[in-house]
């Protein structure tokens, strides 16, 4: 698998590795340094205090000068990484608009279909044999329509979301927690594989040797729904990190969700009973009714980001 990590100097990799760049800082650096190159230089050379904050700029600096980048090289060129950043144009144009937007991603795998229209389909790690078959229903008549299905590569209804995809040649997108060449959870190692070698693709905002943190898995789940034109939470308790990529998405990021209610009484449903009660999401009782608002919302979606 080819890398494009050496297209890049080390100081430029050195200013994409820095946790928690932003795309709106590098569109700054980039623009007025003239180049992702020469930003990185001027980084370190001290000349972007004109153009930032003293305080940002020499945060960035400490920051690069201690980034040891031959271990982000071989990490990335071991497991076939690249990196797209939100300088290029293949950037995922969801992306863009969305607060907290990444500067970059690491990815392995068809980057086209980051550019698709998606529907993100998550849910709970310990789901019922309910919440399976539906993620499976779901998954499946969203991927024959010709949607991509976007998860988190967790256990439970992500991996299931994931599989069910493959196993029709569809196309799906695992954002994972960690850096791409970490596999976590450890027993996914043939899905992950799989998913980079079909079609799919596994895609990461960290560094490829990145190990998980528990703050990872929040970060990444807006750009689980960042990359989706719609969010579909198959089942959820009350307190769920589906639930708060769905409440990301809608409040956030301008996104439709919908939930699968499942049984009354059922601890694993009951985060999904009480968002619809609430009316933040919408009722899915049918596959139909996910594909044809997400189709909407593509096109919706997609005028907004051309017009900005």
């Amino acid at each position: 698998m080819h890398s494009n990590v050496n297209n890049y100097s080390d100081q430029a990799l050195s200013l994409l590795s820095i946790d928690g760049l932003g795309a709106h800082t590098l569109h700054a650096l980039v623009h007025r340094a003239g180049g992702i190159h020469e930003a990185a230089e001027a980084v370190l050379s001290g000349e972007s205090t004109s153009w930032l904050p003293e305080t940002a700029s020499s945060l960035l600096r400490e920051r690069m000068e201690r980034i040891e980048i031959d271990g982000y090289r071989w990490s990335a060129e071991a497991i076939g990484a690249s990196i797209i950043t939100v300088m290029d144009d293949s950037f995922p144009n969801l992306l863009l608009p969305i607060p907290a937007c990444p500067a970059l991603l690491w990815y392995v795998g068809d980057a086209s279909i980051l550019n698709t229209p998606s529907v993100a389909v998550v849910g709970s790690r310990r789901c019922s044999k309910y919440g399976k078959q539906q993620a499976a229903l779901f998954s499946t008549d969203i991927v024959e329509s010709g949607l991509t299905v976007v998860s988190g590569g967790a256990r439970g209804i992500d991996s299931i979301a994931h599989r069910s995809t493959l196993r029709i040649q569809g196309k799906t997108i695992a954002v994972l927690g960690s850096g791409i060449g970490i596999v976590y959870p450890p027993e996914h190692k043939k899905l992950f594989e799989s998913i980079s070698t079909e079609g799919g693709v596994l895609v990461s905002e960290y560094p490829c040797h990145r190990t998980p943190r528990p703050t990872y898995f929040p970060r990444r789940n807006r750009i689980v729904s960042g990359l989706s034109s719609s969010v579909l939470v198959v089942e959820a308790a009350i307190r769920s990190g589906a639930l708060i990529t769905a409440r990301i998405a809608v409040e956030e990021q301008g996104r439709d969700a919908f939930a699968i209610p499942g049984r009354l009484g059922d601890r694993a449903s009951a985060g999904c009973i009480k968002a619809i009660r609430e009316g933040w999401v919408e009722l899915a009782d049918s596959p139909m009714g996910v594909i044809e608002q997400t189709e909407l919302a593509w096109s919706r979606l997609s005028k907004v980001v051309l017009a900005n």
